[in-house]
């Protein structure tokens, strides 16, 4: 089942993180879920593929390269000029959360299944 009924009314980028797509090959799942949001606004994000430099112990072993990959990545999800940006691992999203605060971008960083509540949740409450 991919469409949960679900309403989004915002434009939304993806970022495929490394443990979920190389490891644990989820790759089309979460756009398909997204896809079957209404009034959701897909953008593609630029280089989606690149790493986010988090990494685990690799953010504090490596902390310069780490920063240049969050800044790069956080660079490509303003490009999109998304409202929300949408990942599955937690990692990721508090990394690039973190470098987007920094920042004082105002660019809302979700998990999937957040997003999925809220738009189930908003779609009852329109009903």
């Amino acid at each position: 089942m991919t469409d949960l009924g679900a309403v989004f009314p915002h434009k939304v980028t993806y970022h495929p993180s490394c443990h979920g797509s190389r490891l644990l090959g989820v790759k089309e799942e979460p756009m398909q879920l997204m896809q079957n949001i209404r009034d959701l606004e897909l953008v593609p994000l630029p280089h989606a593929e690149d790493c986010c430099g988090f990494g685990g112990t690799f953010a504090v072993k490596m902390c310069d390269i780490s920063g240049a990959m969050v800044s790069e990545k956080s660079d490509h999800v303003l490009e999109t000029e998304a409202e929300v940006l949408v990942g599955l691992d937690m990692g990721c999203l508090m990394n690039i959360a973190g470098n987007l605060s920094y920042r004082g971008k105002p660019v809302k960083v979700m998990h999937l299944a957040e997003l999925l509540f809220e738009g189930v949740k908003l779609a009852h409450e329109r009903s």
